[in-house]
């Protein structure tokens, strides 16, 4: 059907029957069935016929207006049927040819059309509607500005490492800390890393840690600190530190808080003075300084914030200033034994006459190449370089280890352990201006290709010229936490020392791939965690519950951790509440010091608030505390009553007297209550005495007295087992805790079963296991975690009675083991033995 009701007839012809058709349909113009009966025009007489009198004729005069809507359809079907024949009409150049002489390219390419048809070609060309711009090729869009600034928009609320393209490659990552950092490699597992770190070299970006610049008079910024941190370890302004010769690595608190309110580990550096020689005397404190301060990301505004706090608190606005150094260094943290042969074989010092105020850092720096590890080092010992650019010598290549060192050089490398010189961390680094200059006239990537063009033979390194830049870096090493009281035992030393190198920025890659290209595996956030608990330390801010960065961290994991469990269907996930787990997605610290104050005054406390939580880490605190706990159990309870929480806060404030501000120590008279020991937690390291795994949010409990000499029975049968754990029949001895009556061992066995399986009383919940997985180190499971300072004494108190009962009963204690625990994980129902060690 038509527009105008007719029924079309099909063609029955061919194509030019159908193209006939086509134009037919195209020209026919649309009428209106029934059109309006509106005047188009009227007569000036008024309404009627014209009228002619005598030889005048009356005009009549037409309404344009009325007219044109009245054959307004009429109109736009004429107008709407000119368009479309047109359409239908038109015909290109090439179509006019046959189709035996078509080209596909003849459309677009006017020579492909025979000569005749040429002009006519170009002038529908011309008339042709203009295209659109052309999308950029890719050649265009991977030039080095376009790239920084898609770079740039990607990034987002999410900073960028200047390794990031590096990692994402070849990295799983993840959001943290307003930055996009690497986790794990993709093709290597956690125990690859470990076996790279105990016989080859683990780098890793560090950069995001964050970096404070504090200057004024030496004495001003140490009386600024001297209220941050902890009066039992060196201030910032002390002799071995002050001179810039090592780094100094402590724990930062609010200003007068301390114990109390901590922020985050810190680590300090400061300026070597180039000018005079650095011998600490009475005006060294008197000068000025240049102080950097490396917190965690997680912590930086909160330690921003409470370091200006302290700074208007002194009345030193005006003396002592702070900056953050935001994306204006590089660091790279690198740990096992090859890193000192790694970083010799990428680090090449200037020997230029730019070099020479490096002259005496450099001579130090190859004698130190005949060191095993950096753990040999003074700790914390820093020194500067003055190297050439790495990308001239690319690749590099680590040498193997000698065989033998001569005699001599090994005199030397002695010597130098014992006798550190003074001025070999003088460096042009900490200038700003420097490491802009640095950043400006860096060789482009392109120019040194051209100079490598052309050498004769390829592969042949390039000779430093003077237009090549020089890049003055500080190695720093890491020594760990030197006041930090390990277990004994644990881990090596090879995990916890190494090396940190810091970089101007703009540098990241050039020396970032010459290390990899050098032999060194790179790690993520996973194994820098994972580094830390092979060594038994704690690694902020996941072992630290009382900062605010602890409690950001947890919420986040409750909140995956809880919405990975609930898209589990109900009959694929762990019922928890059928195994006793209240708590399964995150530490309840609130119901640790609860029990815990229980366990010493036979009732719970309220009022009790997180925010009032601190962990009890100094060891002159930590070995008050316990001392009065043995003193407690190990006196007749004619002379000495019962442990309580107020004895505890006694020897605990005693202690404090010594070396506290009296601020802190007076709690009565200071607008905040002082710390008590109820509010207090202790962080220990788990060790399993037999079998037993465990992990994130594992309980640890205190066993119950009347349950402490089957307990113990059971350690003293370790070693005497068969494959299947069952005790040997004719090698069972009796220990110091067997009873007198004659049960046999059948029902010894049973009672050993029924004693893991049974549920450990709720108020014997002593605190949670942090940190927790297997140990390569030690080869069994371990975990670190944090205890009731009240349950903990408590557990000391009981443990010293019974073996102050056995003692005088003559029966042998020596191989049962001190603070014994049981710990549980909250997917078993078996409660484990283990043993607790502080990790204060």
């Amino acid at each position: 059907m038509d527009n105008r009701g007719n029924k079309r007839s099909m063609p029955s012809g061919g194509g030019k029957d159908k193209k006939r058709a086509k134009m037919q349909q195209a020209r026919s113009i649309d009428t209106q069935k029934s059109a309006s009966a509106s005047p188009s025009y009227h007569s000036p007489a008024g309404s009627g016929a014209p009228t002619i009198s005598g030889n005048t004729r009356s005009e009549r005069t037409l309404d344009i207006v009325n007219f044109a809507e009245a054959r307004a359809f009429e109109i736009n079907a004429m107008h709407t049927g000119m368009e479309r024949s047109k359409d239908a009409s038109a015909e290109r150049a090439f179509q006019s040819l046959p189709r035996n002489l078509r080209r596909r390219a003849a459309s677009h390419n006017i020579k492909r059309l025979p000569v005749r048809l040429r002009d006519r070609a170009m002038r529908e060309v011309d008339t042709d509607p203009k295209k659109g711009k052309k999308p950029d090729n890719r050649h265009k869009k991977r030039r080095p500005g376009t790239i920084a600034q898609k770079y740039l928009r990607r990034q987002g609320t999410k900073r960028w490492l200047e390794t990031h393209i590096w990692h994402a490659k070849r990295m799983k990552m993840v959001e943290l800390w307003g930055y996009k950092l690497a986790e794990h490699s993709n093709e290597h597992g956690i125990k690859s890393a470990y076996k790279s770190s105990h016989h080859q070299c683990i780098i890793q970006d560090s950069s995001y840690n964050g970096c404070l610049e504090i200057t004024g008079t030496k004495s001003d910024i140490s009386e600024v600190f001297r209220r941050m941190l902890d009066p039992t370890m060196p201030t910032v302004g002390s002799a071995r530190y002050v001179t810039g010769k090592r780094k100094y690595s402590t724990f930062l608190y609010e200003s007068d808080a301390f114990p109390q309110k901590l922020i985050a580990p810190v680590d300090f550096l400061w300026r070597q003075d180039s000018t005079a020689e650095m011998t600490m005397d009475i005006d060294e404190l008197s000068k000025n300084g240049q102080l950097w301060a490396w917190v965690h990301p997680s912590a930086l505004v909160s330690t921003k914030i409470k370091i200006q706090e302290a700074i208007s608190k002194t009345n030193m606005t005006e003396r002592v200033h702070m900056r953050d150094l935001e994306n204006s260094l590089v660091m790279f943290d690198f740990t096992g034994p090859r890193s000192t042969a790694l970083l010799q074989a990428v680090l090449c010092p200037c020997r230029s006459e730019v070099g020479k105020p490096y002259e005496a850092a450099h001579k130090v720096w190859e004698i130190v190449s005949n060191l095993r590890s950096s753990s040999s080092l003074p700790p914390g010992a820093v020194l500067s370089l003055l190297v050439e650019d790495p990308r001239l010598s690319f690749p590099h290549k680590a040498e193997p280890r000698p065989a033998s060192i001569p005699s001599e050089q090994t005199r030397a490398a002695q010597d130098l352990i014992t006798h550190w010189p003074t001025m070999v961390a003088t460096s042009s680094i900490w200038d700003s201006q420097e490491r802009e200059r640095l950043l400006s006239t860096m060789t482009p990537e392109s120019k040194l290709n051209e100079r490598r063009a052309q050498n004769l033979v390829p592969g042949t390194k390039l000779i430093p010229s003077q237009e090549d830049s020089r890049i003055p870096v500080l190695l720093i090493q890491r020594e760990g936490r030197p006041q930090i009281q390990r277990a004994p035992g644990g881990g090596s030393s090879e995990f916890e020392c190494g090396w940190t190198l810091v970089l101007p920025r703009g540098w990241a890659m050039p020396f970032w791939k010459s290390f990899i290209f050098a032999g060194a595996r790179p790690g993520g956030l996973r194994e820098h965690r994972s580094f830390h608990f092979e060594t038994r330390q704690s690694c902020f801010p996941y072992d630290f519950p009382n900062t605010e960065a602890y409690k950001a961290y947890v919420s986040d994991y409750q909140k995956a951790a809880q919405a990975k469990y609930e898209r589990k269907p109900v009959a694929k996930r762990i019922n928890y509440s059928k195994l006793g787990v209240d708590d399964p997605f995150g530490p309840a610290w609130i119901k640790v010091l609860e029990a815990g104050i229980s366990m010493l005054e036979g009732a719970p406390v309220a009022n009790l608030s997180e925010s009032r939580i601190w962990i009890m880490q100094t060891p002159k605190l930590v070995t008050a505390v316990m001392d009065a706990a043995r003193a407690a159990g190990g006196s007749s309870t004619e002379m000495v009553s019962r442990l309580t929480i107020e004895c505890l806060n006694l020897a605990m404030l005693d202690c404090l007297q010594g070396f506290v501000r009296p601020a802190i120590t007076t709690p009565l008279e200071a607008q905040q209550p002082g710390p008590r020991i109820d509010e207090a937690l202790i962080r220990v390291g788990v060790d399993f005495l037999n079998r037993g795994t465990i992990g994130m949010n594992g309980m640890i409990y205190a066993i119950p007295e009347d349950q402490y000499k089957e307990w113990a029975a059971r350690v003293q049968l370790k070693g005497k087992r068969t494959v299947e754990g069952r005790p040997r029949k004719e090698k069972k001895e009796k220990s110091w805790v067997d009873s007198d009556s004659g049960s046999d061992e059948k029902e010894e066995e049973g009672d050993f079963d029924d004693l893991e399986m049974a549920r450990p009383p709720a108020g014997t919940l002593l605190g949670y296991v942090t940190t927790g997985q297997y140990c390569y180190s030690e080869g069994k499971s371990y975990g670190i975690g944090c205890c009731s300072a009240t349950g903990l004494a408590r557990v000391i108190e009981s443990e010293t009675k019974q073996r102050m009962e056995a003692t005088g009963a003559g029966k042998a204690f020596a191989k049962t083991p001190r603070m014994m625990v049981l710990v549980r994980s909250i997917r078993s129902k078996a409660s484990r033995l283990a043993k607790l060690t502080v990790l204060s």
